[in-house]
């Protein structure tokens, strides 16, 4: 069985993070989205990977430059996932195939495969949702899927499908079958439902759709409370006897946590971060190279290589890459694009900054 991640599109609502990089190499808990969902499934077997990419993709072959197991697909006209599938219509194998912008528990993901080896069907991942006429809603006989239908008006349930699915060969047969005007996976699968069948296997741990910076927020606190369950401390960090490790903190290896500093609940420290001297870090992620001194950060998620100088607090907000928080600077409930410069004295409520931004002297931005 071969595994397909479809990374093409650029999604909008998802700005500004989406400027600077591809929604599949956000991180989230340390790592990039789309090595959550590879390593849960090498887990369970799978050892060929091919990603559909277009927007950014540069950033997505570096970044893989030396695994020899994903191989990029590139998709010209980004026009539905349907012809986003049909670009890897060269495996001659089983397949799974997940969206690139999802993050799913590997449990969730073994069940799934697992049903789909015992009913030899197509097998599609369905979870509960409060708003289902957002998506494709599932009609279920018994064990068995009956028909989807995308974005109802007037839903039959709250059941929907999530997009990961496992799918036989034959499923590339029913993609040459589409008109024009069809353009979703969604309408392969119905003719995949009516030939030979389809399960659904429900979601009984978590599965996130990053669709906005909230929802990127929301996958980091998901995915921290899920799979921390223990204190893991490095024995390369350099952690000082004068700071406090409460909860069930991640410290990575090259981590230095200096004197004076608290760090509370399940909370994500990435490699290479200097944390302190009198800096508190509650229930949040600070991805790897990032320097904070006598500051706070709590409840967010903060991408790779930031600097927060002394006296800034960052709550419930998320940070890209490569930004520089001068002292005295509050950030609230904001989203904050890469290589931002937030000056001295700052205070930030509410807001989305454009990459590259650059804030005046005690600006306020609500």
């Amino acid at each position: 069985m071969k595994a397909v991640i479809l990374c093409a599109a650029k999604e909008e609502n998802l700005f500004p993070f989406s400027e600077s990089k591809p929604t599949c190499l956000m991180p989230v808990m340390g790592k990039p989205v789309i090595e959550h969902s590879i390593d849960a499934l090498k887990q369970k077997g799978i050892e060929e990977f091919y990603l559909v990419t277009n927007h950014l993709e540069d950033k997505i072959e570096q970044h893989f430059s030396n695994e020899d197991s994903v191989e990029l697909v590139h998709q010209e006209e980004i026009d539905g996932t349907a012809s986003a599938l049909e670009t890897c219509s060269f495996i001659d194998d089983d397949i799974v195939v997940i969206n690139g912008d999802v993050i799913i528990s590997e449990n969730d993901i073994h069940n799934l495969l697992k049903k789909f080896r015992n009913a030899g069907e197509t097998s599609i991942l369905a979870i509960d949702e409060d708003s289902p006429e957002k998506f494709g809603v599932l009609s279920i006989q018994n064990d068995e899927v009956s028909y989807i239908e995308e974005k109802p008006e007037k839903p039959e349930n709250p059941l929907i499908n999530t997009g990961v699915y496992a799918f036989k060969n034959s499923i590339f047969k029913h993609l040459d079958r589409l008109d024009q005007e069809e353009t979703s996976l969604t309408d392969a699968v119905r003719f995949e439902i009516e030939e030979n069948g389809a399960r659904f296997e429900l979601v009984q741990e978590y599965w996130v759709d990053i669709g906005s910076g909230e929802k990127l927020w929301k996958a980091d606190q998901i995915k921290r409370e899920n799979e921390i369950k223990s204190q893991e401390l490095s024995e390369n960090a350099d952690i000082s006897d004068e700071a406090s490790i409460e909860g069930e903190a991640i410290i990575q290896e090259g981590v230095e946590v200096k004197p004076g500093t608290v760090i509370e609940g399940k909370t994500f420290i990435g490699k290479n971060s200097i944390i302190g001297p009198n800096t508190t870090v509650r229930d949040s992620t600070i991805t790897r190279g990032s320097q904070l001194d006598q500051c706070s950060v709590e409840e967010s998620l903060v991408f790779e290589d930031n600097i927060l100088d002394a006296y800034t607090a960052v709550e419930n907000s998320v940070l890209g890459e490569e930004v520089d928080v001068k002292p005295g600077t509050v950030i609230r409930e904001s989203l904050i694009g890469a290589r931002s410069f937030i000056e001295i004295n700052n205070s930030i409520r509410g807001t989305k900054f454009v990459p590259d931004a650059r804030t005046d002297l005690s600006e306020i931005s609500k």
